[in-house]
């Protein structure tokens, strides 16, 4: 495969897709944004794993007010420590990409959204829900003294909570399932995710920015 310079140079009738295909290869901060799509979807998760599981600790936190409550400071405490991790490693991911510290493709894909540790993120969570959930609903029919309204409440928050469980682990699984057997999404989104770039040339006779770009400044 020819170099980048060469393409540049003129020497080589390289194609755009090429061109384009070899800027990006030179251009650390460029891959932070491939697969723009699945890393919009990803953060937007993310996002919502932060609100529900904060929103759904403080709730419960904020609700306990007697020792019949001691369930809703052992769930609301772990929702809102799970809420907080969540939230530390998107703040080390933009602090990582905005420092420009990581110059490596595979270290880069690992932390980027839709790598690895988003998948064992939103797995962890949704396993630590659904646990929660169940133990709610073990904790509300092993109850040998129901005391009315704190035994209905302790049910419905558990299967309410059990469900949001399923439904993180049920959305990863189609999720990893899409991907999986249907790769042409991913490349497809990959590819309207390149972007245009444009080369100023003095030997244009008609004075118009050919299709091609010999500095980096141009890509956007």
């Amino acid at each position: 495969m020819p170099e980048l310079s060469e393409i540049m140079s003129g020497n080589f009738p390289a194609s755009r897709s090429r061109i384009q295909q070899s800027i990006l290869e030179d251009q650390v901060e460029l891959w932070w944004f491939q697969d723009l799509k699945r890393s919009i979807l990803c953060y937007s998760v993310a996002v919502i794993l932060i609100l529900g599981t904060g929103l759904g600790g403080i709730v419960l936190l904020s609700t306990a007010t007697s020792k019949s409550s001691e369930w809703r400071l052992g769930v609301g405490t772990v929702l809102c420590l799970l809420a907080l991790c969540i939230l530390l490693k998107q703040l080390m991911s933009s602090a990582i990409q905005d420092m420009n510290c990581m110059r490596s493709r595979s270290q880069i894909d690992k932390l980027r959204s839709g790598g690895l540790i988003d998948y064992l993120i939103i797995l962890v969570a949704g396993l630590i829900i659904l646990i929660c959930g169940h133990a709610l609903i073990i904790l509300a029919h092993s109850d040998p003294y129901p005391s009315g309204r704190s035994w209905s409440d302790m049910l419905i928050a558990g299967v309410a909570i059990t469900l949001a469980g399923y439904i993180i682990l049920l959305s990863l699984l189609v999720y990893s399932l899409i991907f999986k057997f249907c790769p042409h999404i991913a490349s497809s989104s990959s590819n309207r995710g390149v972007p245009t770039v444009y080369m100023i040339s003095s030997g244009n006779a008609e004075g118009r920015p050919r299709e091609f770009s010999s500095s980096t400044a141009n890509l956007i």
